[in-house]
């Protein structure tokens, strides 16, 4: 086990000194702006990121980055196409000049979308788990025997090969239901008639 600080905060926050055109700390905007979000808070959240928007460009590319991050990070499984529609959104602002107010409707319309989002967290819980696991050193990635086959050292050197393969490292869970079968029906009997596999 390593030392207390399990997972410490090493990047300096850059948005801590800035203020925005109504004189709010940039930080507080910006966590605002995502616990909003996160609550389905429309009216408000729109107007934190308007706050962004009109402040400056660099707090205007801040905003499109929390976008991103949230469309995975708190929307996840909840609506699994978020994450292309607000890169699709991002793309399009940028057709746009700033201060243009057409610029702005891009990211307002995503910030609308994602408060009305069904919300699921489970992507980052799983990411700080996993971080927390290694850098605790509780648990180690694993190579499993399945993965030793044909395309590894390893597996050709124990004379893993195509039959292997299909039987086990090309085993999918969960797999479709009544899923076509007939090309691994033939593959399988291709290695039976020329003895090699």
């Amino acid at each position: 086990m390593r030392g207390a600080a399990i997972m410490p905060f090493e990047e300096r926050d850059t948005w801590v000194e800035v203020r925005t055109r109504h004189d709010l700390a940039a930080d507080e905007v910006i966590s605002a702006l995502q616990k909003e979000i996160r609550r389905g808070h429309t009216d408000n959240a729109a107007l934190l990121a308007y706050e962004m928007l009109t402040t400056s460009e660099a707090l205007e590319a801040k905003l499109w980055q929390r976008l991103l991050v949230i469309s995975v990070e708190d929307i996840g499984y909840g609506q699994v196409d978020a994450p292309v529609l607000i890169h699709t959104l991002f793309q399009m602002h940028q057709h746009f000049p700033r201060p243009q107010g057409d610029r702005y409707l891009f990211a307002l319309h995503a910030v609308r979308y994602l408060c009305g989002c069904t919300k699921d967290r489970s992507s980052d819980e799983l990411l700080n788990w996993v971080k927390h696991t290694v850098e605790t050193e509780e648990r180690r990635p694993e190579v499993p025997d399945y993965a030793i086959d044909m395309h590894t050292a390893a597996g050709r050197r124990q004379g893993r090969g195509k039959r292997h393969f299909l039987e086990e490292g090309a085993v999918v869970w969960p797999e479709l239901a009544d899923r076509e079968q007939i090309y691994r029906r033939r593959l399988l009997a291709l290695l039976d008639s020329s003895k090699t596999g």
